[in-house]
């Protein structure tokens, strides 16, 4: 019988080791396996923590466990062994991951705790599971119905342990419906994961309608109790399905077989607490550790995914959608307008010919009237002075907004640097372009679609429908494709987006490319692309209606440099709120990590200075075997860190500013 054990504990990195090592009193030894919760004194407060391996000796004197804890249910093997994957792999403690993949203990019903085994007492959950039960059909068609024939050879292929991913536009929703009906008929569960609250919220009675069988919902807007009663319900239930955000992606179901990722190249996969995982990685590790197979959805995937695909580990189908419409690269500075840039003449002729009576939307990146204020005599922005950065001209309350920590203040009539009044606005938003197409289109509804319009999702719904029912012109940023209710339209223009194409960040094609895929899908007739940089390989292969194109160029650039999928990225971000003391913290990670690594840095971050605190930053490039990763608890442990400084750290981010 095991006299020890090592017990994970949700504390920081920074505080000692990745598990802990207590001893087992006599009456419990029965009770204590991998993954039974228990309650501990860890320094001089009690707190809880989780089994995850039996030991017969330990060379120290270490504290006895005081009980079991009855709150929280025993962990399957798979969740455990993820759980110490995730550690080594995101640099965090066991207890941190398991923190990461359990519904938070303020749900659970408050319990008596008990030092003795078979004397706890359990109480019911206040909160019912989120099930959603499939409704009594009436049709002999089968559950999912007829599918198209690209989706029998995405179910062939599917086989246990295998990956294949669904790309593009038609039939994505069938083939994960007719995948999750076949997985539960051969006594499996699958999971289905969504980037958005909103969608797991649609897509779950949805996918009760197609499949027999229960499905379960989860996610982070639940109330906590009623997450707790949902994961109780998994271990004791099943098999079944289960749809649900990034944390769905830890529920402890029975026999999992199958985990669907929609819009995988979506960046809410990515968790941004510690430890900040990133959800395709997590899916993808789970997968091997259940011999589960995954199925990747996306209409734009991500360069990681394609590297897959590349290498052989994942099969892609391309699924079949409507005629394709015709793009058009417009050089903004040969294709002057009616307004000069704002729109050029080729999007100007297709919006003129299709409205008002016709629909047409136009992609802005930005929100607000100008990205910025400059003043024409001195060259002088005005800034946050909490996070350093151009504040936005919105209009018409005429205010400059700093869209990271929330600060408005009244726009400057006169500059404070120079005392001049020459404030102008430059740059492109939403605002602006409205402005300019109410003056250009003048007997054509015109809407606007934004987080300052529509702020949750009753707003963008009742936009949508104003857009399908009057027609007219909606102008909107990226929540015309990322949020709800879309409507086809005739034309579909592009304007601004040479900043995100040229942001200081590796992912930065990419993104652009993803999202102007999908503005161009909602288009039917045409879509036209205004830009400064029209031979910018983005560009070049959305004209070409030619994506494998972008994506070899974009993954050879990426084996040059050394960026993901072909190198890990880690990246270290040091904040506090004096330079002189965040600098040489990041001098020292610096200089602990390059004898085993590609470091670039230290410097200051792209966003130098956030809410009041400084942002220093170290970008490492660690090889395949993680060598940067093992021996990163050792640098933060050697490093003198004040107790003010604080170290973010990032493995696989999807965000460098």
């Amino acid at each position: 019988m095991a006299r020890f054990a090592d017990v994970a504990v949700n504390v920081p990195l920074r505080a000692g080791d990745r598990v802990f090592t207590f001893s087992i009193p006599r009456v419990l030894e029965p009770s204590i396996e991998p993954g039974t919760p228990v309650r501990i004194k860890f320094g001089p407060r009690a707190t809880s923590g989780y089994v995850v391996r039996l030991l017969e000796d330990v060379d120290r004197t270490v504290r006895p466990l005081t009980g079991i804890d009855d709150r929280l249910p025993v962990l399957p093997p798979d969740l455990l062994a993820l759980a110490e994957w995730m550690a080594g792999f995101y640099v965090c403690t066991v207890g941190e991951a398991l923190a990461a993949m359990l519904p938070p203990l303020s749900g659970i019903p408050a319990a008596r705790r008990e030092a003795a085994a078979g004397a706890h007492r359990r109480r019911a959950s206040p909160s019912e599971p989120a099930i959603v039960q499939s409704p009594t059909r009436t049709d002999t068609g089968g559950p999912v119905g007829e599918l198209p024939a690209a989706a029998e050879h995405v179910l062939a292929a599917l086989t246990p342990g295998a990956q294949a991913a669904v790309i593009g536009g038609g039939g994505r929703f069938a083939t994960y419906a007719a995948a999750v009906q076949r997985t539960l008929a051969a006594g499996g569960s699958a999971i289905v994961l969504v980037p958005e609250v909103s969608q797991a919220e649609r897509l779950a009675p949805w996918l009760a309608a197609k499949v027999d069988g229960p499905v379960a919902l989860m996610h982070g807007a639940q109330p906590a109790a009623v997450r707790w009663a949902t994961w109780k319900y998994l271990q004791a239930n099943g098999p079944l399905a289960v749809v649900g955000t990034r944390l769905a992606a830890f529920v402890p179901v029975r026999a999992l077989r199958l985990v669907v990722v929609e819009h995988e190249e979506d960046a809410s996969y990515k968790e941004e607490r510690m430890p900040r995982y990133l959800t395709r990685r997590v899916v993808s590790e789970r997968a091997a550790l259940t011999g589960a197979g995954v199925l990747w959805g996306t209409p734009a995937p991500s360069v990681e995914l394609m590297g897959q695909v590349d290498a052989g580990r994942v099969t892609s189908f391309p699924m079949p959608s409507s005629a394709p419409a015709t793009v058009a690269i417009a050089d903004v500075r040969s294709d002057a307008g009616p307004l000069g840039g704002l729109f050029g003449r080729r999007l100007y002729q297709a919006l003129a010919h299709t409205l008002p009576t016709g629909h047409a939307i136009v992609f802005v990146p930005r929100r607000g009237y100008a990205d910025f204020l400059l003043c024409h005599e001195c060259g002088a922005v005005p800034k946050c002075p909490r996070c350093a950065v151009a504040m936005t001209y919105h209009v018409p309350a005429r205010t400059l907004r700093c869209h990271l920590c929330g600060r408005e203040d009244p726009a400057p009539t006169v500059c404070a640097s120079c005392g001049g009044t020459s404030l102008r606005p430059h740059g492109i938003g939403t605002e602006r372009v409205e402005a300019a197409a109410r003056r250009l289109f003048k007997r054509t509804p015109v809407l606007r679609l934004d987080s300052d319009t529509a702020p949750d999702e009753p707003d963008q719904l009742r936009i949508w429908q104003q857009f399908a029912r009057r027609g007219g012109l909606l102008i909107g940023t990226q929540l015309l494709v990322k949020g709800v209710g879309q409507v086809a339209s005739d034309v579909a223009g592009a304007l601004g987006v040479d900043a995100a194409l040229n942001l200081p960040e590796f992912t930065a094609a990419e993104r652009t490319f993803q999202i102007l895929t999908q503005v161009v899908d909602l288009a039917r007739r045409e879509a036209v692309i205004q830009t400064f940089s029209p031979q910018h390989p983005v560009m070049v292969a959305l004209r070409r209606r030619d994506p494998e194109a972008f994506y070899r160029q974009e993954l050879a650039s990426r084996r040059q440099f050394g960026y993901p999928p072909f190198r890990t990225l880690i990246n270290l971000i040091v904040t506090g709120t004096r330079a002189d003391e965040v600098q040489p913290v990041a001098r020292a990670l610096a200089d602990g990590l390059e004898t085993v690594a590609e470091v670039l840095g230290p410097s200051p971050a792209p966003l130098p200075r956030m809410r009041g605190r400084v942002r220093w930053q170290v970008l490492v490039k660690d090889d395949a075997e993680g060598t940067a990763r093992r021996v990163l608890p050792d640098v933060l442990a050697a490093a003198a860190v004040p107790r003010t400084i604080k170290i973010v750290i990032d493995v696989d981010p999807v965000d460098l500013l």
